[in-house]
């Protein structure tokens, strides 16, 4: 009796060892696949601004790193960014529509592929003694450069007061919108267009805001729709036909990250994105996410309507001739297929 409880009890001694061995090979082999699991490596060129917040969030929240894609982001951002991604140096493009309807016309093919915003986030703001758009009569403002979509949105501003853009009122060269706000500051005009984001930078000094397309009734009264989808990443129309699975990664993670800024506070999406913003104060960023939260896309879409919101702004304001064809630049297949 006392064998055969020795022998039983080396069988089962044995089994185990058997088992142990077993299972150590097989986390083993877990561990191998995991290691050597394909990423893709991709390089984005950025505009680092909360407008393109959801970008950074799948980064910083590593929905990119669950989508098996290593990203790169790229400097400088914005039409250079483009260039770069057309001459083949990144393969992804943060970027507003107008410089992308330009090239298009020009015949630089690209594909938009999610928007990051329902709608511009455009604002004219004034020194605290004007509260109304008609005192700006006989004024000099900034309003970006002739031509550009800001500044298309400033004259409209003025028209919808009953103001003569080309007579009415004084427009000040400055070299970008942040000098623009610094000369507003400093009394040097009576008022500025802003994106309303960057309003926290201006700090303690007292202003009016005139317009503002934060507001959705704003928005379609000066930009002629409530929906304006122009931030948003593209790629080449070569990229995306080649390329579709990275694509469809990349859209995933962001419309992940969409979802992940609904779901958390402003202070909770400044600590994701700072690492991204460089010596920005985290508290700033946090404002800066107050102003912009309710225009962030929810899932990536670009209407009909809202395109051509945009490419009727760009052919109004003469940075385009003629009306470019939805299908010619937006591709929506990857935002539709996202689970």
């Amino acid at each position: 009796m006392k064998l055969k409880k020795i022998i039983s009890i080396g069988v089962v001694a044995s089994m185990i060892a058997s088992m142990a061995v077993g299972c150590s090979g097989s986390t083993k082999e877990t561990s191998e696949n995991e290691q050597t699991r394909e990423t893709t490596s991709i390089k984005i060129s950025a505009i680092n601004t909360v407008s393109w917040a959801p970008v950074f969030i799948a980064e910083s929240e590593k929905f990119f790193e669950e989508e098996g894609l290593d990203v790169e982001f790229t400097t400088p951002g914005g039409p250079k960014g483009f260039q770069a991604m057309q001459a083949g140096d990144c393969e992804f493009s943060m970027l507003s529509q107008e410089p992308l309807l330009i090239a298009q016309e020009q015949g630089m093919q690209s594909k938009i592929i999610a928007t990051m915003l329902k709608s511009r986030i455009y604002g004219l703001v004034s020194k605290k003694d004007i509260t109304n758009i008609s005192q700006l009569k006989g004024e000099a403002i900034y309003g970006s450069d002739a031509g550009s979509a800001p500044y298309t949105f400033t004259c409209s501003v003025l028209e919808e007061a009953g103001l003569d853009p080309m007579n009415d009122v004084s427009f000040i060269q400055i070299a970008d919108q942040n000098a623009g706000m610094q000369a507003l500051i400093n009394g040097e005009v009576a008022a500025a267009f802003v994106n309303m984001s960057n309003l926290p930078v201006m700090g303690d000094f007292e202003y009016n805001i005139l317009a503002d397309t934060t507001q959705s009734d704003q928005c379609e009264k000066y930009l002629g729709s409530s929906d304006f989808p122009a931030e948003m990443i593209c790629t080449t129309t070569e990229y995306a036909k080649e390329n579709p699975e990275v694509c469809q990664k990349v859209v995933n993670a962001i419309v992940k990250a969409q979802a992940w800024i609904s779901e958390h506070s402003d202070d909770e999406v400044a600590t994701s994105l700072k690492p991204s913003f460089g010596d920005l104060d985290e508290e700033i960023i946090s404002e800066e996410i107050g102003w912009v939260r309710d225009k962030f896309s929810s899932d990536g879409m670009i209407s009909e309507d809202g395109e051509k919101a945009v490419v009727d702004m760009c052919v109004k304001s003469g940075l385009i001739k003629e009306a470019i064809a939805y299908d010619d630049v937006v591709d929506m297949s990857f935002v539709k297929a996202v689970k």
